[in-house]
């Protein structure tokens, strides 16, 4: 009988195909092809064969077989996206590179994607530093045209594993994310938007922040929950004048609240630099060796806000959204809970001579307990005279429960001495996380042995992709959406479906030997 785990290796001779040459030759070419013409050339000469899922299925789980004289050291390559922009990168192989291992990867994303693009493969100031002989070592480019947060990197960063394992034998279950800075951003929005082919990600010196601000250009929502798929190992500097752990601590906390695993590293004396490179180092290569991505995962969080692109998770797609009547209402985990926000209240304010205007003073706020009043002029700030924006964002910098800011203001030709002072016990402010275009879906999966248990919200239809190392074909499979049992039944296996996901994922862990589309139903 076939069982989980075994995939149809078991059945692979129980009836053989009139011409096991043709198809082995077809199977060759098929993992050699390059383009999407060449795959679908190939495939169709496997379907020619006739052959049943049972043959297909181990010989395309084999993969490939790898050149001895693949070229090792370091490599300056560049592939090219489907609208035509062309993306250099650099990968290090190790000088030792045996292609009967399959290797570990490491992807360092730079900082400084804002730049014009770099040329030459100069993008990381200290390779000598990641270089390896037990991985394989990739640093791609970014640049003003190509930001790390943007769907041209999402396709970018996949075409570059595929290209790589054309040639290398990687391990697809040890792919990790690295970023500095901006790079570590763009981890964060891998993590967010894409998060199939990585084991874990690794935002070093970086913000999520960033994600959040319409003037990133930040392709798609983001969705905090997405992070529960995948471990993060965060580095951020106490003394960083961009990032400081103070602003990066509330969102760590909301995606800890929503049950995303981070293993956070505060740099007590750091700033905007990697001066804690050498005694973080062994963590992240512990960090590295204990976790291994697992390809067919038995639970599965997954949201978004279109279904032409960011809708997939693993063995989940997500293809039609909408609402249905009686589905949970699934929380958002989207409100940051900052106490380093404070309702200062100077809600409007101008430059003047001498000085501040201030325009709008916000009830109940810092501002309106000291007394200032809209239209007062702010003409000293803790002793310094005719301050600047500058001055006023400076002083307010690190200002904490029970200090106190001494400020002269001239109202009607009269100055007052004021103080603003933040109270001892300051209610921590609320808010939006990261800002919504419009509606979205989520899907939450659990899987035990043949039966799979959903909860949906804002989904009308999704696709589940099933394996035979995680499921039982011989044995009915039975799906419960929203405490509806929507499907229970032998689902057929079917050749031209695990050849489309072998295409799309060049994945031998992970091959899928049919598609199931579920539609939401409502409750009775």
């Amino acid at each position: 009988m076939l069982t989980v785990g075994n995939g149809w290796e078991c059945y692979a001779a129980q009836s053989p195909t009139s011409d096991l040459a043709a198809l082995d030759g077809a199977i060759a070419d098929f993992w050699e092809a390059r383009t999407d013409d060449e795959v679908s050339a190939a495939s169709a000469d496997i379907l020619a064969t006739n052959a049943t899922i049972e043959e297909v299925w181990p010989r395309l789980r084999a993969g490939r077989t790898y050149d001895r004289s693949a070229p090792t050291g370091r490599l300056l390559l560049s592939r090219t996206n489907r609208d035509g922009l062309e993306h250099e990168y650099v990968v290090l192989i190790p000088d030792n590179y045996d292609p009967a291992n399959r290797y570990p990867v490491r992807v360092y994303l730079h900082g400084g994607v804002s730049r014009p693009k770099r040329e030459n493969g100069e993008f990381w100031r200290n390779e000598a530093r990641i270089t390896r002989n037990d991985a394989v070592v990739v640093i791609p480019s970014g640049w003003s045209e190509s930001l790390w947060w943007q769907d041209s990197q999402i396709e970018n960063l996949s075409g570059i594993l595929h290209d790589l394992k054309r040639t290398y034998n990687l391990d697809e279950n040890k792919v990790f994310l690295l970023g500095i800075s901006d790079g570590a951003t763009g981890a964060y929005y891998q993590g967010f938007k894409a998060t199939t082919p990585w084991a874990a990600f690794l935002p070093l010196n970086g913000h999520p922040v960033v994600l959040a601000n319409p003037a990133t250009e930040s392709d798609g929502d983001i969705h905090v929950t997405n992070l529960r798929n995948k471990p993060l190992f965060v580095i951020n500097g106490d003394e960083d004048p961009l990032y400081p752990t103070s602003s990066v601590r509330p969102f760590l906390s909301l995606f800890d609240a929503a049950g995303v695993l981070i293993d956070f590293r505060a740099q007590p004396n750091a700033g905007h630099d990697t001066s804690w490179w050498e005694d973080e180092a062994p963590a992240m290569d512990a960090f590295m060796a204990e976790w291994s991505r697992r390809p067919l995962p038995p639970r599965l969080s997954w949201e978004t806000e279109t279904t032409d692109r960011y809708n997939r998770a693993h063995w989940l797609v997500i293809d039609e959204l909408g609402a249905v009547e009686g589905e949970p209402n699934l929380e958002s985990h989207n409100t940051i809970v900052d106490p380093t926000q404070l309702n200062l209240g100077i809600n409007m304010l101008g430059v003047m001579d001498g000085g501040l205007k201030l325009i709008e003073i916000g009830g109940d706020s810092i501002a309106s307990a000291a007394g200032l009043q809209s239209d007062d002029n702010l003409i000293g700030i803790e002793g310094e005279f005719n301050p600047s924006v500058e001055d006023l964002t400076q002083a307010l910098q690190g200002f904490a429960p029970g200090q106190q800011i001494p400020i002269l203001v001239q109202r009607g030709g009269e100055e007052l001495e004021l103080a603003l002072v933040y109270p001892e016990q300051a209610a921590p402010q609320s808010r939006e996380a990261f800002p919504q275009s419009g509606p979205s879906g989520r899907v939450e999966l659990g899987q035990q042995r043949n039966q799979v248990t959903a909860s949906t919200r804002g989904v009308t239809q999704f696709t589940l992709l099933l394996s035979p190392d995680q499921f039982d074909f011989t044995q009915p499979i039975t799906v419960v959406t929203n405490g509806v049992t929507v499907f229970d039944d032998v689902v057929e296996p079917d050749v031209e479906a695990l050849l489309r996901w072998a295409a799309i994922d060049q994945d031998r862990t992970a091959m899928f030997g049919a598609e199931l589309s579920i539609a939401v139903e409502a409750q009775p």
